[in-house]
């Protein structure tokens, strides 16, 4: 059975009654392949032309790619760069920019777009100074770190893989050879990692800070940004709709399914994996007021937070660390190339399981400037 997204079971079935903010595993859309953005592994600034679900091109601007895919044992520690405010994640290669101290508006209340009744009430966190990465982590810098820490198979199942009956293993962007892990034939080293749960980008984010790793089911220490941090970076000190404003989205502002009519009950099972319309997280879409790539679509991204529909009726929604317990339901921000853009609103929120692995989620990486190695 073809378990759905929430969105696409209330489309083929309009009389049901589904909550928009429960997800399962199996996201379903007609093949979009023209919507494919094939990239070189690394990239320098430049344009390229991407085609669009309607089949019109648009130029869409290119960035330095500088996550490490191979490489030795790292150097844990951040390092500066000859821009302000951007630093590089030495373990990992990671552009991370610096997120100024604020008192942010978080969440929405509906005065200016409709939003969800777990989007509000609107309220303040104080948010110290944080490092957030540039864009999601990649395919190839995954790999790399399987490489280097060699997890065991219960690990790995954890992780990133998936059971021989899951119809999606086919879709799992990394294989292991006799040179170890890396990304498979056709899968550009610099596409989001996906299919990976909350434990492997928790087990990432570990390692990359120089933690222990194998801690990654714990809730006491995690390098995922909080839902405030991420929706602060993602719409800066305006509550907009979207990183960029209020204005409509477009193909040249992020990657997501601009076919609505395609959901009805169309699988992407059968869709070969480097045809699915992912596009490099070096793309400047769904780009941020403080620079950060892909704040919204392409892939969603996991929170550190755990997930709970009311949670911003509590007192605990203003304060600024995170509220996380282990085995929780986790939060998840950004939207995807599966679903509209609705989804990729700012302050849209949604959760699933720290199990869960899914096509179109990805993770990427934050810590506070006081606890950031090397600063």
């Amino acid at each position: 059975m073809i378990c759905q997204d929430s969105f696409e079971l209330r489309r083929a079935f309009p009389g049901l009654d589904i909550n928009p903010r429960l997800i399962f595993d199996h996201p379903s859309i007609e093949q979009l392949s023209e919507a494919i953005v094939k990239l070189p592994e690394r990239s320098e600034a430049g344009n390229t032309s991407t085609g669009g679900s309607t089949g019109e091109s648009s130029a869409t601007y290119v960035s330095r790619f500088t996550q490490l895919t191979h490489g030795e044992a790292p150097e844990f520690k951040y390092g500066s760069t000859s821009i302000e405010d951007i630093f590089v994640r030495k373990s990992d290669g990671m552009e991370c920019v610096m997120i100024p101290a604020a008192r942010a508006r978080i969440g929405n209340d509906g005065m200016h777009y409709q939003a969800g009744d777990n989007e509000g009430p609107s309220h303040e966190v104080e948010l110290d100074a944080f490092l957030m990465d540039i864009e999601p982590v990649c395919v190839g810098a995954y790999a790399r770190f399987l490489n280097l820490v060699n997890p065991n198979q219960d690990q790995l199942s954890d992780w990133c893989i998936l059971p021989e009956e899951d119809e999606r293993c086919c879709h799992v962007p990394i294989i292991f050879t006799e040179n170890g892990w890396q990304a498979k034939t056709g899968v550009p080293a610099n596409w989001p990692m996906i299919l990976v749960s909350w434990y492997g980008a928790n087990a990432y984010a570990l390692w990359t800070h120089g933690q222990d790793w194998s801690q990654y089911k714990s809730a006491a220490v995690s390098f995922l940004p909080t839902e405030a941090q991420w929706e602060y970076a993602a719409r800066g000190p305006k509550t907009a709709k979207f990183p960029w404003g209020d204005s409509d989205a477009s193909e040249e502002l992020l990657n997501v399914c601009w076919e609505i009519s395609t959901y009805e009950g169309v699988s992407h099972v059968a869709t070969p994996l480097t045809e699915l319309p992912i596009v490099a997280v070096n793309l400047q879409l769904g780009v941020s007021p403080f620079g950060l790539r892909g704040m919204a679509g392409n892939v969603w991204q996991w929170c550190r937070d755990s997930y709970h529909e009311n949670f911003y009726l509590s007192s605990e929604a203003s304060f600024p660390n995170a509220w996380n317990s282990e085995g929780d339901a986790k939060s998840e921000r950004g939207g995807s190339w599966v679903g509209p853009c609705d989804l990729a609103r700012s302050s849209y929120r949604r959760g699933r399981i720290p199990e869960a692995k899914g096509r179109c989620l990805g993770f990427r990486c934050a810590v506070m400037v006081a606890d950031a190695p090397g600063m």
